[in-house]
């Protein structure tokens, strides 16, 4: 039977050590409070996952308690206990969203019934939803070396609850190996959430990381969880998070070294229990010598650093993601390919791939598309990648090969769809700074 962490709320004190003794003895945790306030402080400070309630207190009513105790978390199971059982007051209290009610004297047995049944009801409700989101097993397709030594770290670093920052340029797959370490760990069963630091908006930041009550703010109409609250008991991966702000930062690192979190607008701490994982494409020592970020929360992010090399330095990767999102493209576009012209080989494993494995992606899901036989031939690939990689040893003729400035012009647009057209991302994948390129897209695309 699976322990739990049990709150018990009664104004008799032989109620309490009655059900705290049963209930210990049955290995799970207990606290008991005499009163309504009491009991709501534990709530907080103690996050049971289940209370065991009397309705009639002698300072709040039990129905305002349940109202209290949803508004802190919807997952809490609430079994209700009282002398008066009346059949009003029972439905009132499952409306409010208790599991069971149970009439005074009680048979410890009930207790313990109504319990492990909620118990399995919500590990179904939670093993259903997770059932869901994960239809098919996270794979990292790669017969590279080094990839290979970095897959086989992966397993020692899933049985810790270690942070880990995973470094990398963009498309090369770190949330992949994000979930990876997830799913091999011991909190495979819990949330993974995934969050794009630079994403979102400078002002919200703090209330998607905490959440928020109910009019901290202008717009603020209900009460919100943030994002360490929906990953409890999980992992939550921070994208991009060389992103976040100086002011944050300094947040982030009280909620790992506190492991609480208080929501804006709060009075309360919450505690948590999340296993964070974090990823940039940036160098974070150039960002902390720029005082762009700091020192103590990336050591505190990165206990275990790991380094996904480019695709261009794996070569050996291309054929098996080639024939990997073959199997993928053509389930999706109910085709029937069965594989790439020799030319077409050529250009896909010459090519430099800046935009590393999401570019490769979306280059074949274009050329399935575009494809009308079973074999990808050079006419389903765009113009640029033919050009980059000089695939062919015959001299064009002039009228078909493209100038410099053309090249130049397809190059720049390509990074700007694979950054969807951040200039700054844009700039980084050209190796250029952003006003450099501010000055070729006026040049080359002036209604932009």
């Amino acid at each position: 039977m699976y322990k739990l962490k049990i709150l018990v709320i009664d104004d008799e004190p032989s109620i309490c050590s009655a059900l705290k003794i049963a209930l210990q003895s049955e290995g799970h945790t207990v606290e008991t409070a005499l009163s309504g306030k009491a009991g709501l402080g534990l709530v907080k400070n103690y996050a049971p996952d289940a209370v065991i309630l009397d309705l009639r207190l002698p300072d709040i009513d039990g129905l305002q308690i349940i109202d209290k105790i949803k508004e802190f978390s919807d997952d809490i199971i609430i079994i209700i206990i009282t002398a008066f059982g009346d059949t009003k007051t029972a439905v009132e209290a499952i409306k409010k969203g208790a599991y069971d009610f149970i009439t005074k004297p009680f048979d410890l047995s009930e207790i313990k019934l109504s319990l492990e049944r909620a118990r399995r009801e919500r590990a179904l409700e939670t093993e259903n939803k997770l059932l869901k989101l994960n239809q098919e097993k996270v794979v990292f397709i790669s017969q590279d070396k080094k990839m290979k030594e970095i897959l086989s770290q992966i397993d020692i670093l899933a049985q810790t609850d270690s942070t880990v920052l995973i470094e990398g340029e963009t498309g090369t797959g770190k949330e992949v190996i994000a979930r990876l370490i997830h799913e091999k760990s011991k909190r495979a069963s819990g949330p993974f959430i995934a969050i794009n630091c630079s994403a979102i908006p400078a002002n919200l930041f703090e209330s998607e990381l905490f959440g928020h009550e109910r009019s901290a703010f202008t717009g603020a109409s209900e009460r919100k969880k943030g994002i360490f609250e929906l990953a409890n008991g999980g992992t939550l991966f921070l994208d991009e998070v060389g992103e976040l702000p100086l002011e944050l930062q300094s947040k982030l690192l009280r909620v790992i070294e506190d492991r609480k979190v208080r929501r804006v607008g709060g009075l309360s701490d919450i505690p948590i229990n999340v296993r964070i994982i974090s990823a940039t494409n940036r160098n974070l020592q150039n960002e902390i010598e720029k005082g762009n970020f700091r020192r103590d929360l990336f050591y505190r992010l990165c206990v275990f650093c790991i380094k996904i090399p480019p695709l261009r330095e794996r070569k050996a990767d291309i054929l098996p993601l080639l024939d990997h999102y073959r199997q993928i493209f053509n389930k999706l576009f109910k085709k029937e390919i069965v594989g790439f012209s020799g030319e077409a080989l050529e250009i896909l494993q010459n090519y430099e791939w800046p935009g590393n494995v999401r570019e490769l992606k979306n280059i074949l899901e274009r050329a399935f598309i575009l494809a009308k036989g079973k074999i990808i031939t050079e006419k389903e690939l765009p113009v640029e990648l033919k050009v980059k990689t000089c695939y062919t040893a015959k001299t064009p003729e002039s009228s078909s090969f493209p100038s410099l400035e053309e090249v130049e012009r397809q190059h720049i647009q390509k990074a700007l769809e694979i950054s969807n057209w951040n200039i700054t991302k844009a700039a980084e994948l050209l190796g250029i700074s952003r006003f450099a390129l501010q000055r070729r897209m006026k040049k080359f695309f002036p209604n932009y």
